[in-house]
C-alpha cells in the first residue's frame, strides 16, 4: 500500500497526525520515506544537489578544518572523524584524499566513521570509500566514545518540525487530516504544552514558526557520544531574529527535481522535504548538552579562510585548463553569497581547545 494509503487508513482510524509526523513518516518510512527509499542528490534526475556534489574542493577545506581539530587535540595518535549524514560519501572521500596529501601524519592517525540511517545511502557510502577501514553506525552512540571532529553538512535541517501558527485564539500547531481523499492541512491545539511556548511573541497573528524538538534532540545525543572534541554544524540556517523578519511566512518547503514544490503534503515519500535551521534553538541546545561555541560565520567566510582559493600551478594542457576552469566554477557556486555561500557553519567544544581555528581566529 503506498505511503499515502497507508497515512489516510491511520489519520482514519486514530484521528489527526502534527506535521511533525507527517514529516518523519514521508522522508523516514523505511519501506516508502525519501531518505529510506528514493532519495536522489546531486544533478542529472536528481532532486537538489549539495555542496558535496560540486568536485573536491569542499571536501579538502573541511580537511583542513579537521586538521586544525586534531592539531588543538595536541595531534593525538588516534582520533576520531565521522561524518554525520554522509549523503554519497564523496565528502568523506575527498576529505581524507586530502588529508593524506596534506597531512599524512595526521590521516594515520585518523578513525573515520559515518552515521547514517539510510540502508540505501550507506550503500552507496559503501562504494565511494571502496579500499579504506570505515566505520558505520546509524546513531553517534553507535561510536562513543568519541575523540576528535564529528560534522554535518545539510543534516538538521532534514528533521522533523512540529509547525506553530499564532492565531487571534493563541498558538494553535499545524495537523495533516484526511479531506476526500486528500491529505490537507488543520490547525488544532499544540501537541505538546510546552510548544506554544516556543512561538516568540514578536511572531505576528497568522504567522507560522517552526520547531524542531527533533534536531535539538540529535544535538544532545551527539553532544554526550563526545567525550572531547568537536561538533561542527553545517547548513541553511537563520538565528532568532532573521526568522523573524520574514514576517511569519514559515520555511516548511518541498523540493522534487531541483523545484519547489508547493504543497509538501501531496506526494510523501516522493520529495524531500525542509525547513530552514534555527540556529538560536540548535545553540541553546547544543550548550545545554555541555558544547560551547568556538566560532560561527557564513559557509562564504569560512571556506575562504580555509584556502579554498588557494591558487594552484598554472594548467599546462588544454584539458587541464578546462578542469581548472571548473574547479573555479565550483568554488564560485560554494561561496555564492545568494546561494551556498550564505549557508552557516557554527563550531562547538566539549573539553577541548577553542583556540586555533583559521576560520574563526579574527572573530573570536
Amino acid at each position: 500500500m503506498p505511503l499515502a494509503e497507508r497515512l489516510i487508513h491511520r489519520i482514519r482510524s486514530r484521528g489527526p497526525i502534527t506535521f511533525a509526523e507527517f514529516m518523519e513518516a514521508a522522508l523516514f518510512d523505511p519501506d516508502d520515506g525519501y531518505y529510506a527509499t528514493k532519495a536522489a542528490i546531486g544533478f542529472e534526475g536528481a532532486d537538489y544537489f549539495t555542496s558535496a556534489d560540486l568536485g573536491p574542493s569542499f571536501g579538502r577545506a573541511l580537511a583542513r578544518m579537521a586538521v586544525d581539530a586534531w592539531a588543538a587535540l595536541g595531534r593525538p595518535s588516534r582520533w576520531d572523524l565521522v561524518e554525520a549524514g554522509s549523503g554519497k560519501g564523496t565528502v568523506m572521500r575527498d576529505l581524507l584524499a586530502s588529508l593524506e596529501r596534506e597531512r599524512p601524519d595526521a590521516a594515520r592517525a585518523a578513525r573515520p566513521a559515518i552515521v547514517e540511517v539510510s540502508p540505501r545511502l550507506r550503500e552507496q557510502q559503501a562504494v565511494a570509500l571502496a579500499g579504506r577501514e570505515m566505520r558505520w553506525a546509524t546513531a553517534a552512540y553507535g561510536l562513543a566514545p568519541v575523540h576528535g571532529l564529528i560534522f554535518a553538512n545539510e543534516v538538521l535541517d532534514a528533521f522533523p518540525v512540529h509547525v506553530l501558527v499564532r492565531t487571534e485564539d493563541g498558538v494553535r500547531e499545524a495537523y495533516v487530516v484526511e479531506r476526500d481523499g486528500a491529505l490537507v492541512e488543520t490547525l488544532r491545539a499544540p501537541s505538546h504544552a510546552d510548544l506554544r511556548w516556543r512561538v516568540p511573541q514578536a511572531l505576528p497573528v497568522g504567522g507560522r514558526w517552526e520547531v524542531s524538538t527533533a534536531a535539538e534532540s540529535w544535538v544532545a545525543q551527539v553532544a554526550a557520544a563526545l567525550t572531547s572534541g568537536y561538533l561542527l554544524l553545517i547548513d541553511y540556517a537563520d538565528d532568532e531574529a532573521g526568522l523573524l523578519a520574514r514576517m511569519g511566512s514559515g520555511t516548511v518547503r518541498g523540493f522534487s527535481r531541483h523545484r519547489l514544490v508547493g504543497d509538501p503534503l501531496e506526494r510523501p515519500g516522493e520529495m524531500d522535504i525542509t525547513a530552514t535551521v534555527d540556529l538560536t534553538a540548535i545553540r541553546r541546545a547544543a550548550e545545554g548538552a555541555g558544547l560551547r561555541l568556538v566560532g560561527t560565520g557564513t559557509q562564504r567566510d569560512v571556506l575562504a579562510r580555509l584556502g579554498i582559493r588557494e591558487p594552484a600551478a598554472r594548467p599546462a594542457t588544454p584539458l587541464e585548463q578546462l578542469r581548472a576552469a571548473s574547479r573555479r566554477s565550483a568554488v564560485d557556486t560554494l561561496l555564492d553569497p545568494r546561494g551556498l555561500g550564505a549557508f552557516r557553519v557554527l563550531l562547538f567544544a566539549k573539553d577541548a581547545p577553542a583556540d586555533g581555528f583559521r576560520p574563526f581566529a579574527t572573530t573570536r
